[in-house]
C-alpha cells in the first residue's frame, strides 16, 4: 500500500514520538492487533539500557525481562537488574 505525503509524515512523527518516548522510559512497547486473529508485539529498547546490560553482563533474557518491567509496569513481577541511574548498585 501506497502511502500519501500527508500519510508518511504523520507515520515518521509517530515513529519519532515512539522512539522518544522509548529513550525516556528506556524500554517501549507496541501491539498491533492483526486482522487474522493474532497480534505482534514489537519491544523497542533504547541503547542506553542495552550498553547499561552489556557492562553488568546481563544475559539476553535479564534484559528482555527488564525492558518488559520497564514498558509495562506491574504487568509482571520481575525484579530490577539495572538501577534506574546506571550505576550496579553495588556499594
Amino acid at each position: 500500500m501506497k502511502l500519501d505525503p500527508e500519510e508518511r509524515i504523520i507515520g515518521a512523527a509517530l515513529e519519532q514520538a515512539e522512539v522518544d518516548d522509548t529513550n525516556e522510559r528506556r524500554a517501549g512497547a507496541r501491539i498491533d492487533f492483526k486482522p487474522e486473529g493474532h497480534a505482534k508485539v514489537t519491544i523497542t529498547i533504547s541503547r542506553e539500557l542495552v550498553e547499561q546490560a552489556r557492562a553488568l553482563g546481563l544475559t539476553t533474557w535479564e534484559l528482555f525481562a527488564e525492558a518488559i518491567r520497564l514498558a509495562v509496569p506491574g504487568a509482571i513481577e520481575v525484579p530490577a537488574h539495572i538501577p534506574r541511574d546506571g550505576t550496579d548498585g553495588s556499594a
